[in-house]
């Protein structure tokens, strides 16, 4: 009898550590995707409080495709076509929607959150887009390679995060700017961009900015770094300047390259089609430089 006792305690404790596990590990999974039709433009508006993310290009006929893995907080997507345009507003957070008329705010505060929320997000190249991109605490990567994104405003808070632009920029970009919070952070291949103004803010973290690519005008890029380490791969076959405003707590190693000052620049400088020009201001940090083909 008490054999069977103690079989039976370990059964009960066996059965209620699995529900507690099951309860805690549950998340659900929601997609969402809009038939391209007549939108010749795509205005993105995306809050994603913490969790992994990933942004590509769609391969399907679809103006987007979404699928949001969540444990708590049901995601609050909207999307509605204006003339020619599709607007896609995406809220991606504290707040739990358990039907279009009962909605009830919490708050995600705890990292432990970070990886049960899951957001993945393709776009397709036929429109033109405006992403603005608000991001809390992610871990991921955003390919904007071969898209036609007119506007990218991207704000990160704690990241750890690549954003690639493997393939040009199918349009000219009138607007990018870039502000990272804490973490590491990325870019790879600016000169696919295809902008002629890109705007960087650093502010406690690790950075990695590539100007490599297809240049196809002029860019003259703004980067401004408040505490931490910033390194900047530079191509060899675009004529750069380099302004330099640094406090005496911030370092910068560049070689192969002219010195008038605070002003540096390497032998291809107004010598190429197209030139590279960065203002670099930086407080407390390190700014190092790695010439590439």
């Amino acid at each position: 009898m008490y054999h069977l006792k103690s079989e039976f305690t370990i059964f009960i404790v066996l059965v209620f550590t699995f529900l507690l596990l099951a309860k805690d590990t549950e998340r659900s999974t929601l997609s969402k995707k809009e038939p391209l039709t007549r939108e010749k433009k795509l205005v993105v508006s995306l809050k994603y409080s913490n969790g992994y993310i990933t942004i590509g290009k769609s391969e399907n006929q679809n103006i987007y495709e979404g699928e949001f893995t969540y444990s708590k907080y049901r995601p609050d997507i909207r999307y509605d076509i204006v003339g020619d345009e599709g607007r896609l507003d995406i809220h991606f957070s504290g707040e739990m929607r358990d039907s279009e008329e009962d909605q009830e705010s919490g708050d995600i505060n705890s990292l432990n959150e970070l990886y049960k929320n899951e957001l993945t997000l393709n776009f397709t190249n036929k429109a033109v887009l405006d992403l603005n991109l608000d991001l809390g605490v992610v871990k991921g990567e955003v390919d904007l390679s071969g898209l036609k994104i007119e506007n990218l405003d991207l704000e990160m808070g704690v990241s750890k995060a690549t954003v690639l632009f493997s393939e040009t920029n199918q349009t000219p970009m009138k607007s990018f700017v870039i502000e990272g919070g804490v973490g590491k952070l990325a870019v790879e291949n600016l000169g696919n961009a295809n902008t002629a103004e890109f705007s960087f803010e650093g502010g406690v973290g690790s950075y990695e900015l590539g100007f490599g690519g297809d240049y196809q005008q002029n860019l003259q890029a703004e980067i401004s770094l408040g505490m931490g380490k910033l390194v900047l791969y530079l191509p060899r076959h675009i004529g750069t300047r380099l302004s330099v405003d640094k406090s005496f707590l911030s370092s910068l190693e560049v070689d192969e390259v002219f010195k008038n000052g605070d002003v540096y620049t390497n032998e291809k400088w107004e010598k190429t089609k197209y030139n590279l020009d960065l203002d670099i201001e930086s407080g407390v940090g390190k700014i190092e430089v790695i010439w590439v083909e």
